[in-house]
């Protein structure tokens, strides 16, 4: 028997056989091929269980913007358990924002004007600061042979760089959104 047959049934089976692509029952074919593409990327790029993506693209297009949680679900056909994962990824950051209502577990959650270029650069622009967290790192390991710096090496690099360009980017992106 195979390592793979014998794995059959096991949970990571389980979660390769669900994540697939939710029906979006609430959905234009149109909108449905824009959220789809969301997802895509978001999968592609960061391995992202395809109702997460959904619930991202969704939120970015879903009229009115404010959403329950039943009404997402509604629209995507994904579980309650999908909506409040990306709840718990994208509240925090400030990507999203959620109301929970009073005396009813529904909650509505929606991305408002802005938010998102917001999360992005706060999280971008500290790339100074992990720039010298890993410049520290150069400095402990100094000593060290250079393939044990090497890595550690082609991190600060990168991130020296990205220290100077991602601030300058959305320097950029501002005065381009303030004209």
């Amino acid at each position: 028997m195979s390592e793979s047959t014998a794995r059959t049934g096991t949970t990571i089976d389980r979660i390769e056989q669900t994540d697939q692509p939710p029906p979006t029952p609430g959905l234009t074919e149109a909108e449905r091929g824009f959220v789809h593409k969301v997802a895509e990327h978001y999968r592609n790029t960061d391995n992202m269980a395809w109702n997460y993506g959904y619930v991202f693209g969704y939120l970015m297009i879903c009229t009115p913007v404010q959403q329950r949680a039943s009404q997402i679900i509604e629209a995507l056909g994904v579980t309650r358990e999908d909506v409040e994962r990306v709840s718990q990824l994208l509240v925090t950051p400030g990507v999203f924002e959620r109301r929970d209502e009073p005396g009813d577990d529904d909650f509505l959650m929606w991305l408002p004007d802005g938010n998102w270029p917001k999360a992005v650069r706060y999280s971008l622009v500290n790339m100074p600061r992990f720039h010298e967290v890993l410049r520290r790192g150069l400095e402990v390991l100094a000593d060290a042979p250079p393939e044990r710096r090497e890595r550690i090496a082609t991190l600060e690099h990168l991130y020296r760089h990205l220290a100077v360009e991602i601030p300058a980017v959305f320097d950029r992106y501002e005065t381009a959104t303030a004209k």
